[in-house]
């Protein structure tokens, strides 16, 4: 399964990249597609700060990405990374009351908002105090409307960045400029570039139990961290969340439950949610899913007969991200070079080394049915051969107990 994601860079007057506008897409085609504004920003933001860690589409920018009314209302924004998301507010959005409020409150959080395809309506001056850019749509509006409103708002406007958007030529560049813009975004620049990702599905059965978990007044991380075990790819993409809503935190998280609480009831109650409604069409789990989950139970039984050598949790986590390279045609010090996990399983999935990266060799060679490393590895592990095939049995079925229910 893949993403596909348009990134088009807005410039500053030096035409220096200041951040990257997101817009969602359905595949190579550059344009938007023949869905809700609603639910392509929720695929988008699924897809590109669930999935992945956000750096690896952007680099050190900043994302602007389009917020309709009902998703600002409903606060799902809440669960994003402030220092890394612009939140644009669509030009159709009503300016009432209530996303007024809600505007106040994203700025109370730190969040920077912007007003796309800005209108120049005066029923947005009382929005003025709260927003950091404006949006002027080049093709829109005529020059002199757009000077017209810089002049008569000139007070209110003094600590808000004007962007001129859909700048095509140089002279319009220099016009906008002359203005008093200070960011620009244009196919005088760069028209959108199409990213195409390979992406991880998710078991619709474990996302509808977990979300059924986290919708109770009494909430059981024991249980909620079991169902978190049960599929490698909800799994990786809470630890992404986690990363990118760490604000900077260096500890890692050393388990699923510890990210769980370290999120709290609400973030986790709005990760959920925004996997849930993005994921209800997925297919059933791939035959990757299955050996994933067959890895990390075998690592986890191997590592209990090695007692202590390697805590239980971080073997079974070993296990069950060791086929991430190959689901999402990516290199793992690209995947998970920057996820808030234990060194030890890092280098074990990057580096190949340490107790967990011969854990991983062990039942590769099972898989492989290469019989003489296999009886070289359990010997070096000082376990029985009969005791590991039993083990290398039991975790295939857990796996398969685990995605026929």
């Amino acid at each position: 399964m893949y993403s596909f994601v348009a990134k088009q860079p807005i410039l500053d007057s030096k035409m220096q990249t200041y951040a990257y506008e997101l817009l969602f897409r359905q595949g190579l085609t550059n344009a938007f597609p023949n869905i809700s504004s609603e639910k392509a920003t929720m695929t988008l933001l699924e897809e590109q700060f669930l999935s992945q860690p956000i750096e690896s589409l952007v680099g050190d920018k900043i994302s602007f990405v389009n917020f309709p009314y009902s998703l600002i209302i409903e606060g799902i924004i809440d669960s994003l990374p402030a220092n890394k998301v612009v939140i644009e507010i669509l030009e159709d959005a009503s300016p009432n009351e209530t996303l007024l409020n809600s505007v106040i409150n994203l700025k109370g959080r730190k969040f920077t908002i912007a007003l796309d395809d800005f209108t120049m309506d005066p029923a947005w001056d009382k929005f003025l105090p709260y927003i950091d850019i404006i949006k002027f749509d080049w093709r829109l509006s005529s020059h002199e409307e757009i000077q017209s409103y810089i002049n008569a708002h000139q007070e209110q406007l003094e600590h808000i960045k004007c962007l001129a958007e859909k700048i095509e030529t140089r002279e319009e560049f220099e016009a906008a400029k002359e203005m008093g813009f200070k960011l620009f975004q244009g196919y005088f620049f760069s028209k959108p570039e199409i990213v195409k990702q390979k992406t991880l599905s998710t078991n619709q059965v474990v996302v509808t139990q977990l979300f059924t978990e986290t919708i109770k007044d009494d909430t059981d991380y024991d249980k909620i961290e079991k169902i978190l075990n049960q599929d490698q790819s909800l799994a990786y993409k809470l630890l992404s969340y986690v990363n990118n809503v760490r604000y900077g935190t260096s500890d890692p998280i050393t388990s699923f439950k510890h990210a769980v609480v370290f999120l709290g009831k609400e973030n986790m109650r709005r990760f959920i949610s925004l996997v849930y409604a993005t994921c209800i069409n997925e297919n059933k789990p791939s035959e990757l899913s299955r050996m994933s989950l067959v890895r990390a139970r075998f690592c986890e039984l191997i590592s209990m007969k090695r007692k202590g050598k390697v805590d239980q949790q971080d073997a079974f986590m070993c296990g069950l991200f060791s086929l991430l390279d190959a689901m999402m045609d990516r290199p793992f010090n690209e995947i998970i070079g920057a996820m808030p996990i234990r060194e030890s399983i890092k280098h074990a999935l990057i580096e190949k080394r340490g107790e967990m990266a011969f854990y991983i060799g062990l039942v590769l060679d099972y898989e492989t049915m290469n019989w003489p490393r296999v009886k070289i590895r359990v010997q070096k592990l000082g376990i029985d051969e009969q005791e590991a095939i039993d083990i290398y049995l039991e975790a295939n079925k857990w796996a398969n107990t685990i995605l026929s229910e």
